[in-house]
C-alpha cells in the first residue's frame, strides 16, 4: 500500500503543468501597434510612441498668411493683390500645443508699402499666450489700364484700344488708372507708346472743334434762329469760346461750342 502511495504521488507529479504565480511572471506587456491607434491633441508619434505635451511650431509661412489676409481686408478696394515677405521672425517660433489663431494689431503706418513691423498676437486654446514683433516687406499689384497700340497726341482713345495688366505699385496712392471707363473717349495728351500704365496726366478731355473744322453758326434771339456755315480759328471744348469765320461773308465772329461741330453767337 506504501509503494502504490508513492507511485501515484509520483505519476501526478510528471502530468502536472507547472505555472508561475503572478509574482514571478511580472508585468504584463500588450503591444499595440501605432497604426491602430489616434494621437490626441499635441500628441505626435516619435518611434511608434505617442509623446503628449511637445510645442507647436509657429512657422514664418502662417505669420506671413495671417498679415497678408489683415492687409488684403484693409486694402481690397484699392489694390489687386498683395505680397508679404517675413524677415524676423525667420525661424519657427514655439508655441504651446493646442488650436492656436493669429490676430494682427491695426498700426499706425499701415497706408503706405515697403517695410513694416507688425504686432501679432497669437492664441492657444482661446487664451493669450503671447504678442510676437514681425518685421515683414509689403508689396501690392493693381490692374492698370494700358493702351495695346501706340497713339498720337490729340488721338481718341476707346475702349477696343484699352486692356489691363497686373503692375507692381510701390505707394498705395499711386497714380494709375484701374478702370477703364476713366480713359475711353478721352484723347492722348501726348503720344502714348503701347503698353503704357496709363495716368490722367497724359489724357484730356477731346476737342469737341478743332481748329479748321467746318461747323454749323447759330443765332438765336427770341423765337428767331438764323444758321450759316463757318470754320474755326482754334480748337476748343463745350462752353469755350473760339473765333470762327462766316464762310458767306467772310467775317470772323467769336461763338461759343455747345455741341460737337455747333457754335452759337448772340446778336
Amino acid at each position: 500500500m506504501y509503494r502504490l502511495g508513492i507511485v501515484l504521488a509520483v505519476l501526478l507529479w510528471q502530468n502536472m503543468a507547472w505555472t508561475p504565480d503572478a509574482a514571478e511572471a511580472g508585468p504584463r506587456v500588450e503591444v499595440i501597434p501605432a497604426s491602430m491607434t489616434s494621437p490626441g491633441p499635441g500628441v505626435r508619434p516619435r518611434n511608434g510612441v505617442f509623446e503628449r505635451g511637445i510645442d507647436h511650431e509657429l512657422s514664418s509661412e502662417r505669420i506671413k498668411k495671417a498679415i497678408q489676409q489683415h492687409l488684403v481686408g484693409l486694402w481690397s478696394h484699392r489694390v489687386k493683390d498683395v505680397q508679404v515677405v517675413v524677415l524676423d521672425p525667420s525661424d519657427p517660433v514655439a508655441t504651446p500645443s493646442g488650436v492656436m489663431d493669429l490676430q494682427v494689431l491695426p498700426a499706425i503706418n499701415e497706408e503706405r508699402l515697403g517695410r513694416h513691423t507688425f504686432q501679432v498676437v497669437v492664441t492657444t486654446n482661446g487664451k493669450p499666450w503671447r504678442t510676437i514683433e514681425v518685421l515683414a516687406d509689403v508689396t501690392a499689384t493693381i490692374d492698370a489700364v494700358v493702351t495695346n497700340r501706340l497713339f498720337k497726341a490729340e488721338e481718341i482713345l476707346d475702349a477696343t484700344d484699352l486692356k489691363t495688366v497686373r503692375t507692381r505699385i510701390y505707394q498705395l496712392n499711386h497714380p494709375f488708372i484701374t478702370d477703364r471707363e476713366e480713359v475711353a473717349g478721352k484723347s492722348a495728351a501726348r503720344p502714348l507708346p503701347a503698353d503704357m500704365p496709363l495716368r490722367q496726366a497724359f489724357l484730356k478731355t477731346p476737342f469737341l472743334v478743332k481748329k479748321g473744322d467746318r461747323v454749323t453758326i447759330e443765332a438765336k434771339r427770341g423765337g428767331l434762329s438764323i444758321h450759316t456755315y463757318g470754320v474755326t480759328k482754334a480748337s476748343g471744348h463745350v462752353g469755350q469760346t473760339v473765333m470762327v469765320a462766316n464762310l458767306d461773308s467772310g467775317r470772323e465772329l467769336r461763338a461759343k461750342i455747345v455741341a460737337p461741330g455747333v457754335v452759337q453767337v448772340e446778336f
